[in-house]
């Protein structure tokens, strides 16, 4: 290991599925500049694909790799590396104990990402390798990350990601899930094609004009170099009709025949096989582009990146708010949402939660909550106008929000769906007591903000906020009648005070047109 210049080095660890990686970098000049990265080999994956759950000889293996990397971690005075895992743990449902084992064995403290959370990082460092590519900046670009347990798939519209989906399928989960049926069936490229089909044909993208096509992940860097992709600069141009040729020559071969013909082991042919099918299934997309970028990036540089630039909390919180709001504005306008209405009262509740932020004491992270919960409030009516809530609440719970785990999702399920307000509501009633809590408060201030638009007509302007002992006075102007407004207000008010102890009073001044 190169230990030159390792001062303020920061490292991250990734558990994968078939390996363990670790990289050791420092901030130089405003750049992350890797100093070391190094990987193990472990064998998760037919633990966690087939079985479900990690064996405690695969927890050894994990413990004996992590001891390795920490000593290695002394000679750059890191102590305490950030651990992270997506697939090798999310997916397995002994994860809260092997966590636990960890933490026993090796002392250190792993974040479980969930898929959302995982690619929220890859995009954000797919998006910075692609910022000198003049042909992502017109019309829309689709982005996919083909991950070895899942595949994350974007829409980026003059930089911002307006679409997400992350589908829990990846070349090496489809290699270890079918490989079963892959042994007993001479051709099983047609079933697998017919698998990829009926999966991705659950996409539809067919609102968005994609102008470019960037892939990325497993195997990317063997792909790229078989089909004779030209690398300038970090990003590898690979010609689609060059990857369509790949993939036909190889498509009825077996791992053995693929091995032999390019010079790999049987392993990585296997792993190619299915990583084709899945990056071949993602052109179906984008008919009439003709060139793939591919930028190689990695988990732990995006962590990384975060971890030591100064201004990490605010930039990251930035990144997730801009890109999380537009991918729930889209599926809000799939839904019909009534978007100024849900901006109001997005900024009602903002504005709400900023001036009660002695009172509430929650994190400022937990003010997106409000946000996307007034983004998506309306959705369930598209479903039924009798039931909007209760279909509101199911509708947001099954998304995939960008950058949210699946905790926050619930979240703003819960308060979209206003089901905080029933405490015998099986959902809020399973969680703990200190989410029940959370969740009451971000619902109170969420109900009020609501209250102030009910009529849909944004009938309230020069709206003020402020605390006044144990009161909570908003004043506005209007030129419209406000019954409608102040009913509800006063409903939602009684919750308000229960949760805070504080009595809210609109007072709304009447001006004369």
């Amino acid at each position: 290991m190169n230990k030159k210049g390792a001062a303020n080095a920061a490292a991250v660890i990734e558990i994968g599925t078939n390996n363990i990686s670790m990289r050791v970098a420092q901030l130089s000049k405003g750049e992350v500049r890797t100093l070391d990265y190094l990987k193990y080999p472990v064998s998760l994956d037919h633990d966690v694909f087939e079985t479900g759950a990690i064996s405690f000889n695969g927890l050894r293996q994990l413990s004996g790799a992590l001891d390795k990397f920490s000593e290695a971690l002394l000679s750059y005075g890191v102590e305490k590396p950030r651990v992270v895992s997506s697939t090798a743990l999310l997916e397995a449902r002994n994860r809260s104990l092997v966590v636990d084992q960890l933490k026993v064995r090796n002392n250190l403290d792993v974040s479980v990402l969930d898929g959302s959370q995982e690619k929220a990082y890859i995009f954000s460092e797919l998006k910075k390798s692609l910022a000198g590519e003049p042909s992502v900046k017109t019309g829309c670009t689709l982005a996919a990350y083909i991950g070895a347990g899942s595949v994350g798939l974007a829409v980026l519209d003059d930089g911002k990601i307006v679409y997400f989906q992350n589908i829990p399928i990846g070349a090496l989960k489809l290699h270890d899930v079918m490989g079963d049926l892959r042994r007993g069936a001479e051709d099983f490229h047609y079933i697998l094609e017919e698998y990829m089909d009926t999966v991705l044909g659950r996409m539809n993208l067919s609102g968005f004009p994609i102008r470019s096509l960037v892939l990325t992940g497993t195997q990317i860097n063997l792909i790229a170099k078989l089909c004779g992709g030209r690398q300038i600069g970090p990003v590898f141009h690979i010609e689609v009709q060059k990857l369509q040729g790949l993939y036909d020559s190889v498509r009825a071969m077996t791992a053995e025949g693929i091995a032999l013909r390019y010079g790999i082991t049987e392993g990585r042919a296997a792993l190619l096989y299915t990583a084709l099918f899945i990056y071949r299934g993602m052109i179906r997309f984008s008919p009439d582009v003709q060139e793939i970028l591919s930028p190689p990036v990695d988990l732990t540089q995006a962590v990384l990146r975060y971890m030591l630039s100064p201004k990490a909390d605010s930039e990251w919180a930035d990144f997730l708010r801009e890109n999380a709001l537009a991918c729930a504005g889209t599926m809000a306008g799939a839904f019909h949402c009534d978007k100024n209405h849900s901006r109001l009262i997005g900024e009602y509740a903002g504005k709400l939660f900023d001036k009660l932020k002695k009172i509430h004491g929650l994190e400022p992270s937990k003010r997106l909550i409000l946000e996307l919960a007034a983004t998506l409030h309306s959705c369930g009516s598209f479903v039924s106008a009798r039931q909007h809530s209760r279909c509101t609440f199911d509708i947001i719970r099954g998304m995939d929000i960008f950058g949210l785990s699946s905790k926050e999702v619930l979240e703003v399920a819960l308060v979209a769906g206003s089901i905080s307000n029933n405490l015998n509501d099986p959902e809020f009633a399973a969680l703990p007591v200190r989410e029940q809590i959370v969740v009451s408060k971000l619902s109170a201030i969420f109900q009020l903000a609501n209250a102030m638009d009910k009529s849909h007509l944004e009938k309230l302007k020069n709206v003020k906020m402020s605390l006044e002992e144990d009161r909570v006075l908003i004043k506005a102007q209007s030129s419209s009648n406000t019954l409608l407004e102040r009913w509800d207000f006063e409903y939602a008010a009684r919750f308000f005070k229960e949760v805070f102890g504080l009595s809210p009073e609109l007072s709304v001044k009447f001006n004369m047109i």
